[in-house]
């Protein structure tokens, strides 16, 4: 009798310690993870791995979110680049536009002081014969 005893008291501490071991699995009170008290359980050591790879997945995360944003910032203003240089082609395609008419250069002519005028009649096209 004496050794079913002693066998059923090594099994009651092997109860309690599934019992605690089950409250580790149970799951832990918002205190308790403040406190950090999770991180010096037993469960806990055995999926270190797997932490691991979701803080990994964090931070390539964080990263790509951060790239996005530069990326967006860059495109943004590559576009407020363009429309700028789209305002600056217009304009420049005007002024030429304005520079190329007749009054216009007649103008500039005169006030270069070259001795030009506006033809009368309308340029006539000449006529040479081969000699053969």
């Amino acid at each position: 009798m004496k050794l079913f005893k002693s066998k059923k008291k090594q099994k009651d501490r092997e109860f309690l310690t599934g019992n605690e071991e089950f409250k580790e699995l149970k799951g832990f009170s918002f205190k308790e993870f403040l406190h950090g008290r999770f991180l010096a359980g037993k469960s806990l050591g055995q999926h270190w791995s797997y932490l691991a790879f979701i803080v990994f997945l964090g931070v390539l995360y964080i990263g790509n979110r951060y790239q996005m944003e530069h990326l967006l910032d860059r495109q943004a203003d590559l576009l407020k680049d363009l429309k700028e240089l789209k305002y600056e082609a217009i304009t420049t395609s005007s002024e030429l536009m304005n520079m190329s008419k007749q009054s216009e250069v007649m103008e500039r002519v005169h006030k270069a002081g070259i001795d030009l005028e506006v033809l009368k009649k309308p340029p006539r096209k000449l006529k040479v014969r081969s000699i053969d």
